[in-house]
């Protein structure tokens, strides 16, 4: 299979058709340039499609020439290109071992054969489970043993010696297995870019399979054509998705480079603001609405906090259902972003009222979450609100004492657990 690897002559060959597994793909629905092309994908053997926590598969993550890993919590790895090794492609030493061949219907021909199951993992895959764990880390010259740790960091379930894998697999195995052997980064290092890539885009996967799923039943498709359905639509947008997917992963990268930059600069390292926002009465409301109403409820509370979130130059940092937990590098955006959210959720009649706490001070950051006394004193806070109002800590009072866009008004002496006495202020719009 070709891959772009300098020096590989992947290119050429494919196009005079002698690129190792190239013929044998394309007899079984998918071209040899697809597997690049087509991204990091997760799946389950022999199933029809899913995402994280399901037995289907999953297309998460993808690059423009160089690509990241997907992830789906009981899928088999599928991962697209990467460098091959000088002059080859790490997929051309893998045993030619073709699928069982299937008999042609009598009532249409193989070509207007309405696509199944099997055609639509092979699509989100990029190519045709053929390969064996052993056989994938015998091509790629990585040991068993580290390619399970990282199949288990990106969400991959054990499948024994199925034939699960695809000629990506052995090329995203060895992109992880060069980082240790070039000598640039430890073992741990590639389980944690891998670990990283999996959790996020298991999520993702679940979110945009629901999503489409919801839309067919809404058109009425039944589940006996959902395979078919999402198989035409997944060759329509399948590329756009991961073009955008890269595109939104490198501005993410951009931003969160420049926020880590502008805190060094400012030797304000650690420093953030931290909130809290709760629904109101959700545990009465959630017993009073049906569990499709409670799903529409929570949906729209989360995209518009979202939304003001990131409009504000805030971070979402997790949603919980009936609350979300937002972060800012200054007081006075925090501050804004916290009043914002009040606004719109006025404005939004499914929506009930909020109460928000919002904290500053040091934080600790791993993996894309955030820990420290400055998180769980906001989330105290939160408890102390009065519903539509917003409850700061003396930190951000003081930060904020001097802007006459904010007012501030002390509530009292306040008892918080696990933190002791607080004198806490109420924050409205100056």
């Amino acid at each position: 299979m070709a891959r772009r690897v300098p020096g590989d002559g992947g290119r050429d060959a494919a196009r005079n058709g002698k690129a190792s597994g190239a013929g044998n793909t394309a007899r079984n629905g998918g071209p040899a340039g697809r597997s690049a092309r087509a991204g990091a994908a997760a799946s389950g053997a022999g199933s029809a499609a899913s995402g994280a926590g399901s037995n289907g598969t999953a297309s998460n993550t993808a690059g423009s020439n160089s690509t990241a890993s997907g992830a789906a919590s009981n899928g088999t790895p599928g991962t697209a290109g990467g460098p091959a090794g000088p002059g080859t492609s790490g997929a051309a030493n893998l045993p030619d071992v073709q699928p069982q061949p299937q008999s042609p219907s009598p009532s249409r021909s193989r070509a207007k054969r309405k696509a199944g199951g099997d055609e639509l993992e092979a699509l989100l895959l990029g190519g045709v489970p053929r390969h064996t764990a052993y056989e994938v880390c015998k091509a790629a010259g990585i040991p068993y043993d580290e390619a399970r740790r990282y199949w288990r960091a990106m969400g991959f379930a054990d499948v024994g010696q199925a034939r699960a894998f695809t000629d990506a697999d052995v090329d995203a195995l060895l992109r992880l297995g060069g980082m240790p052997r070039s000598g640039l980064f430890t073992e741990d290092f590639a389980v944690q870019v891998a670990r990283s890539m999996g959790q996020t885009t298991a999520r993702l996967a679940e979110w945009q399979v629901d999503v489409l799923f919801d839309a067919f039943d809404t058109a009425g498709v039944g589940s006996e054509r959902m395979a078919e359905f999402g198989y035409r639509i997944g060759r329509r947008v399948l590329p756009e998705l991961e073009e955008l997917l890269v595109y939104v992963w490198r501005r993410q990268l951009a931003a969160a480079a420049g926020r880590v930059r502008q805190q060094m600069q400012e030797h304000a390292e650690g420093l953030q603001a931290v909130g809290f926002a709760d629904l109101v009465s959700f545990t009465r409301l959630s017993r009073q609405l049906s569990e499709e109403e409670l799903a529409r409820l929570v949906s729209v509370f989360e995209a518009n906090a979202a939304d003001t979130v990131a409009y504000g130059g805030g971070r979402l940092i997790k949603t919980l259902g009936d609350e979300i937990m937002f972060a800012a590098d200054s007081p006075a955006r925090a501050a804004r972003i916290a009043l914002d959210l009040l606004g719109a959720m006025r404005r939004t009649e499914a929506v009930p009222e909020l109460r928000i706490g919002v904290a500053y001070g040091h934080v600790v950051q791993r993996n894309g979450d955030i820990y420290g006394t400055t998180v769980n004193l906001a989330a105290r806070l939160t408890s102390l609100a009065e519903p539509d109002q917003i409850v700061v800590d003396p930190e951000l009072a003081a930060a904020l004492a001097s802007d006459s866009t904010f007012e501030l008004e002390p509530i009292g002496t306040r008892m918080v657990r696990g933190l002791g006495e607080i004198e806490p202020s109420a924050l409205t719009a100056g």
